[in-house]
């Protein structure tokens, strides 16, 4: 498992770097963890746009949500940046702190790489500040806690987060790209009545595959249990359907998937369509269009809180980008 997840991420952050260069998206951090640009596809490259626009409108959305500042904890961030452009932006103030997960074999990595550059670690705060545990697989700065460990072990995790400083009162966003389906569904399902138990006031956010049951998704699977990769949660959440459900049968209050293609064809406002089309040509309409209804955004939220302003948290209507 962990080669899948090492994989996986390193092919997310090639993506994202592609996208980057050539224009889609502004990441001024992904250069410093990938070494060799890779370009790919018109489709890949639109995807990861997508993707990244709405991951980055419900944190966006989140942290400017009235109330006390906020805590993020992504799981299997891998060389994730999203940390470094919430600190370059205005989203910062109402930061405060921001947790990663990871195999220690990727996190002593990541760490690496951020004592290396100072555009990286210069945003963590002073040098003094600035500490490693575990044999350099534990990064901990004032406002930002790089963790290894095995969401297998979810126990064992959790006491680290609590133990930097995990606040369970405070507002929590749990971030998951593309991790969740790699493990199985009863670990997934452990963490999220972890949360639901423990978490005041929790929001989750995830992105993953789904419709492993017709032809594309058959072919999906196919090719990537050819690289020795299993989408082991697909089957138990196939679906937008059961997505929500995975949440709503905890109790939660609200909870919303869509796939891809939605959130292009509905949610992406028309200058920013027009953008991207300008930048490559995309003659695949067909398989892009297949490729788009088989990955899906989920967000889910559960507070005690009656009136919650993250109600109004949502992808639904187009927005206006700059």
């Amino acid at each position: 498992m962990t080669a899948n997840f090492s994989l996986e991420d390193f092919q997310i952050q090639f993506h994202r770097l592609s996208a980057a260069q050539l224009g889609y998206l502004v990441d001024p951090f992904v250069h410093l963890f990938v070494r060799r640009p890779v370009r790919r596809s018109p489709i890949i490259n639109r995807g990861t746009f997508i993707r990244q626009r709405a991951l980055d409108s419900l944190v966006e959305q989140f942290l400017q949500s009235p109330g006390p500042k906020k805590q993020i904890v992504a799981l299997g961030a891998g060389f994730d940046t999203r940390y470094f452009i919430i600190k370059s932006g205005p989203g910062a103030e109402n930061l405060k702190k921001y947790f990663e997960v990871d195999f220690p074999e990727l996190t002593v990595k990541k760490a690496m790489s951020i004592q290396r550059h100072p555009a990286l670690h210069n945003i963590l705060g002073p040098k003094e500040d600035i500490r490693l545990e575990k044999g350099g697989t534990e990064l901990i700065g004032p406002d930002y806690c790089l963790v290894g460990g095995d969401l297998r072990e979810w126990d064992q995790v959790a006491a680290r987060l609590i133990h930097h400083g995990l606040d369970p009162t405070i507002p929590t966003m749990f971030l998951s790209e593309c991790v969740f389906i790699y493990i199985a569904p009863e670990v997934s399902q452990y963490i999220l009545e972890w949360i639901t138990r423990e978490i005041k006031q929790a929001m989750f956010v995830l992105y993953e595959q789904i419709k492993p049951d017709d032809a594309f998704g058959r072919m999906m699977l196919k090719n990537l249990q050819e690289r020795s990769i299993e989408l082991k949660g697909i089957h138990a959440y196939p679906d937008l359907s059961a997505q929500e459900n995975r949440f709503m049968g905890l109790g939660w209050q609200k909870a919303k998937a869509v796939d891809i293609n939605e959130l292009h064809d509905h949610w992406l406002d028309v200058t920013e369509k027009s953008r991207i089309a300008r930048l490559e040509i995309l003659d695949e309409l067909e398989e892009w269009h297949l490729l788009s209804s088989h990955y899906c955004v989920s967000w889910a939220y559960k507070t005690d809180e009656p009136d919650t302003p993250w109600s109004s948290i949502d992808l639904k209507k187009a927005k206006k980008h700059t």
